[in-house]
This record gives structure tokens, C-alpha cells and sequence, in this order.
């Protein structure tokens, strides 16, 4: 009976040993890809297939998604040159927008934006686009993320930061306008 009670004893510590398994409550911000382009649903490239007058849809593609994350704010910026009556050009902000999320709770996927070309922009124009997140546990560090060149998807650049106690990223992307 004695070497049973002390079987059961070391087998009651070696159960509660292997069953202590530490959780991990870093938060961290999503690692980004670059921007991607579409028209009607598909994919353009930025340099050559985008026109005055489109509805053009950026999207900000992660490589890895974000945890414990319990606020986002996403900034975005489309900026250009325009032709102006007097056959003068200027530089315009063509859309700006802010938009708040759960990314935990509620929306996760990659942030997008979409807007129409002014009929009478040329030239280059950027979109420019920042994020900020709060957590819910201790942040860590990622990896920065960097320029990315892939003509068949994604370009651009954005780079993440991170603290004990939120995170955030911005980046850009360049974009040749033509006319029809």
C-alpha cells in the first residue's frame, strides 16, 4: 500500500508538471507583402494598367496577421497631380480616409480602400497608408517589413513597429495614371 500511495504521489507531480503549459500573450502587429491594385475585380499592375476615370481598389496585403490586437485605426491617403482649367497642373488629395477597428474581434483581413481616378488627374500619384494598434497583452517585436517589387501582385513598401503597449505601420506605393 505504501509503494502504491508514492506511485500515485509521483504520478500526481509528473501530471501536474507535463499539464503546466505556459500560454503566450505577446501581441505583435500584422508583417505585411506590399499593395495590390485591382479594377473590376482584377488585379492591375500600377505602372501600366491604370487609367483617369477608373475605379481603382488598393489593397495592403499581410504576410502574417497580428495578435491580441484590441484597437486598429488605418489612415489612407490618395494623392496626384490634376490638370486644372487653365491647362495648369496642381498637386491634389484625390481621397483620405480613417477607419477604426476590432481587429481581433471583428475584422482581421487585409485593409482596403477604393476610389475613382479624377477624370482630369496625370501622371504619378501615391497612396500613402498608416495603421496604429493598441493591444491586449505585451507587445513584441516584428519583422520591419521592407520594399517589395512583384509585378504580377505586390509593390510598394510598408514597415511595422511595435512597443510594450501598441504597434503600428505605414508605407506607400507609387502609381502611373494614363489617359485614354
Amino acid at each position: 500500500m505504501r509503494h502504491f500511495s508514492l506511485f500515485l504521489a509521483v504520478l500526481g507531480i509528473l501530471v501536474s508538471l507535463t499539464s503546466c503549459k505556459k500560454n503566450d500573450y505577446s501581441s505583435y502587429p500584422p508583417t505585411w507583402k506590399g499593395f495590390q491594385f485591382s479594377h473590376d475585380g482584377q488585379t492591375v499592375n500600377p505602372r501600366t494598367g491604370i487609367y483617369a476615370g477608373d475605379v481603382i481598389t488598393v489593397t495592403a496585403l499581410q504576410d502574417e496577421k497580428g495578435r491580441y490586437i484590441e484597437r486598429t485605426v488605418y489612415t489612407w491617403e490618395v494623392k496626384g497631380t490634376v490638370q486644372l482649367e487653365d491647362y495648369s497642373y496642381k498637386d491634389s488629395v484625390f481621397y483620405k480616409i480613417e477607419n477604426k477597428t476590432n481587429y481581433d474581434g471583428t475584422y482581421n483581413g487585409d485593409p482596403s480602400i477604393q476610389f475613382t481616378i479624377p477624370q482630369n488627374a496625370t501622371g504619378q500619384a501615391t497612396v500613402s497608408f498608416k495603421a496604429e494598434y493598441r493591444y491586449y497583452g505585451n507587445g513584441i517585436q516584428v519583422s520591419d517589413g521592407g520594399t517589395y517589387e512583384d509585378p504580377s501582385s505586390a509593390s510598394g513598401s510598408i514597415h511595422s513597429t511595435s512597443s510594450a503597449t501598441w504597434g503600428a505601420a505605414s508605407g506607400s506605393v507609387g502609381f502611373t495614371i494614363r489617359n485614354r
